[in-house]
């Protein structure tokens, strides 16, 4: 135990731990409101809504002030195992994330008392309630979709193309990549199965208001497809950078 807690005891570990608990708490308590305004608003809302949200708070809490902004334990796990990311790092953001969406999801339900929201909490769509191979397979597809271009984006630092033509995105412009890469997802998934694309969108709300039905497909489908974008984009484009010695991620992403 006190193996596990030494790195806390370092200022960037704490700072790192407190960006990625802040961050997911942001994501998961506006996420999830727009998910709730999407019942009056429309689709848009939800979509568009989750994607600039992530994507603002990339570009706040990437850095070297930050964590890297993973806010996703799909995304995490896809670094780890390709690796890409300590392991007691990952362990520590795995917890800070999972603090930040409980809390994220009870200040939500606190701030909107008397309206039945656990629908749309649980992020649980039509296909979902009696379909849970169609909501693995949407999930699971989507959310190695967006770790895909969490890895294009943000993890590969050259050009992914021959000499004849160079183009590569421009690192500032990554984050605004991965929150577009979200709001496709959702346009596309929402419908069916609400377009967790984050096993903590899904888990936090489940807890806070104690509805599992099905959350084990989500958990189990959105980690599984984010080790799967990883794993892809790692082994087909990523041999020309191989992971660091240390086998932590750069944190500096944007």
């Amino acid at each position: 135990m006190a193996g596990f807690l030494e790195p806390l005891q370092e200022k960037r570990m704490q700072k790192h731990c407190v960006a990625e608990a802040l961050g997911t708490f942001l994501y998961i308590y506006m996420s999830e409101a727009c998910a709730v305004n999407s019942d009056t608003q429309g689709m848009v809302t939800n979509a568009l809504g989750n994607g600039f949200t992530l994507a603002v708070l990339i570009y706040c809490f990437s850095g070297e002030n930050g964590s890297g902004a993973k806010l996703n334990p799909a995304v995490s796990t896809g670094l780890r195992l390709t690796g890409r990311l300590d392991g007691t790092k990952y362990m520590w953001e795995i917890i800070s994330q999972t603090v930040g969406a409980i809390l994220g999801a009870i200040c939500l339900r606190i701030t909107i008392p008397g309206v039945n929201v656990t629908h749309q909490f649980v992020a649980m769509g039509g296909v979902s309630s009696g379909h849970p191979l169609s909501t693995f397979i949407w999930e699971f597809i989507m959310t190695a979709f967006v770790v895909y271009v969490v890895f294009a984006t943000q993890v590969d630092k050259q050009t992914r193309h021959g000499s004849d033509l160079k183009i590569t995105l421009p690192a500032p412009f990554a984050p605004l990549a991965v929150g577009l890469a979200v709001a496709c997802g959702a346009f596309a998934s929402v419908p069916y199965t609400g377009g967790a694309m984050n096993p903590l969108r899904a888990f936090a709300p489940a807890l806070v208001f104690w509805n599992w039905k099905n959350i084990w497909v989500y958990v189990l489908a959105t980690l599984l497809g984010g080790v799967a974008g990883a794993v892809v984009y790692e082994n087909i484009f990523l041999e020309h950078q191989p992971p660091e010695e240390d086998g932590e991620a750069n944190e500096a992403s944007v």
